[in-house]
């Protein structure tokens, strides 16, 4: 995702000039370092807004960029089926995540597709394991 290319690029220029900070980089790229710093964590999830403008940023093919968001939203509606209260519910999934209904749909056949999320009935969707992707 695009977490592993901003921290690939934060590496790459720490390579040449060791000096460089965070802040430097955050900067470089137009993003508050302590949000930069959550990002690279894993603590804060990068929206589909988000990942068009960093991805600009980091001069990324738009293929490359519209891919990172999709994976975005792939993460954000799996960990959201993963939740209590989890409601099958494309609407239930848009207001939860934020992405619009139409966004959720598309992800959802994304999931389908890569077989990462099986919708057993209609009120039951399941994240796929390891084991149901294989067989």
């Amino acid at each position: 995702m695009l977490r592993r290319v901003l921290q690939s690029e934060f590496d790459r220029r720490r390579a040449v000039n060791t000096r460089y900070s965070l802040r430097g980089f955050a900067r470089s790229i137009g993003v508050d370092h302590a949000s930069l710093s959550q990002i690279l964590r894993g603590r804060r999830r990068l929206t589909a807004r988000s990942v068009h403008a960093l991805g600009r940023r980091l001069h990324l093919p738009p293929g490359d960029i519209a891919e990172y968001a999709a994976l975005e939203h792939e993460a954000a509606v799996l960990d959201a089926i993963g939740r209590p209260g989890f409601r099958p519910s494309s609407r239930w999934l848009a207001s939860i995540t934020g992405i619009p209904i139409d966004a959720v749909n598309v992800t959802l056949q994304r999931l389908l597709r890569k077989r990462l999320l099986m919708m057993v009935s209609r009120d039951a969707w399941l994240r796929a394991t390891e084991e149901d992707r294989r067989g």
